[in-house]
């Protein structure tokens, strides 16, 4: 729909995906030939249009090295923090494994209450069902991207 009524570029979606997952793509240009809007409030709608797509994104470039390596044990954090947080209850406190270090990325807790960006590394965590919902559980895992602010290591 997004493309059909011209708001993106045809593999636009595409390209900001792959820009997400760290390839520096740049997003394909608008068609001089794209259909007009089919918006009625296309006009007003265009100059946020434009902003979303010079937007720098949420990844960012850190100097600290990350404090997790892929295969290392580690713990979600057993937090309620106020506010906005990405941390899922369900795996607060269970342990699961580091299977890929993300690209730093800005960090949403802070960012949504303008206490600042604070970027840092993002990790794929892989847990296990038992370990989040007990033995009785059926066997299978789960894989949960968690902010370096909401992991610790495992004792």
């Amino acid at each position: 729909m997004l493309t059909d009524g011209a708001v993106l570029a045809p593999g636009e979606i595409n390209a900001r995906a792959r820009d997400l997952r760290g390839e520096h793509v740049e997003n394909p240009p608008v068609s001089v030939s794209a259909p007009e809007s089919a918006r009625p409030d296309a006009g007003p709608l265009t100059a946020a249009i434009a902003a979303w797509r010079s937007a720098p994104g949420s990844l960012r470039t850190i100097d600290a090295a990350p404090a997790f390596a892929v295969g290392q044990r580690v713990r979600a954090k057993n937090i309620s923090p106020p506010g906005h947080t990405r941390l899922p209850g369900y795996v607060r406190g269970h342990a699961g494994v580091v299977e890929v270090i993300q690209p730093a990325a800005v960090f949403p807790d802070t960012h949504a209450h303008f206490l600042g960006e604070n970027p840092q590394h993002v990790y794929s965590v892989r847990f296990d069902s038992h370990e989040l919902w007990g033995e009785g559980a059926d066997s299978f895992s789960v894989t949960v991207d968690l902010f370096e602010n909401y992991l610790e290591t495992t004792s």
